[in-house]
């Protein structure tokens, strides 16, 4: 019969799972692996709502610890989705995070609200994915490591998707970017 330990275990390698698909994707915007041009990151406003609700899943329900932690990301995130497109910081994160930042006069700045922030938010994810894997066999956090690498690579690298390489753009893609002309728009906004 399913237990509440055997459904405290699964819970914990989904979250566990979760935490590093989080620093993987997280780590691939941070250092300009892969992107998205912003029309299509503007879209994805839901994903800052399922990398809050991981942590508040990993750290209130499974872990019982770092809640302060917790709820400074939860915040943080909960911020930019309330007011996705709405105000100036969530528009920069938003066009910082895109490939269309790379295209742009900005690229060479360094912005260290959205560096920091961002490496904040991996800081967070390292920390849970490393607690949980303390609550896993090492079989399992084999297991799960290779499930996310094997998402990640399919997601980030499917020839469906328009995340790419901001260094080497498909031309379909080219298609989908806007020159920035500030922080917070592109020529389109």
């Amino acid at each position: 019969m399913f237990s509440l330990e055997s459904f405290s275990n699964v819970l914990t390698i989904i979250c566990f799972c979760m935490e590093a698909y989080h620093i993987v994707g997280h780590c691939a915007v941070l250092f300009r692996v892969r992107l998205l041009p912003r029309k299509d990151l503007v879209r994805i406003r839901y994903y800052f709502l399922i990398d809050l609700m991981t942590v508040f899943v990993s750290s209130f329900v499974v872990l019982g610890k770092l809640q302060w932690l917790a709820v400074i990301q939860m915040c943080q995130h909960m911020y930019y989705f309330l007011y996705w497109e709405q105000t100036g910081p969530a528009k920069k994160i938003i066009s910082w995070s895109s490939i269309d930042w790379t295209k742009s006069k900005f690229y060479k700045e360094w912005h260290l609200d959205s560096i920091l922030g961002t490496a904040f938010d991996v800081g967070v994810h390292i920390l849970m994915a490393f607690l949980l894997g303390q609550r896993m066999t090492t079989v399992q956090v084999i297991i799960g490591l290779v499930v996310v690498q094997c998402s990640s690579f399919t997601i980030l690298n499917g020839p469906w998707l328009a995340w790419s390489n901001p260094w080497d753009t498909p031309k379909w893609i080219e298609k989908r970017i806007k020159p920035l002309q500030t922080y917070y728009s592109s020529s389109q906004d």
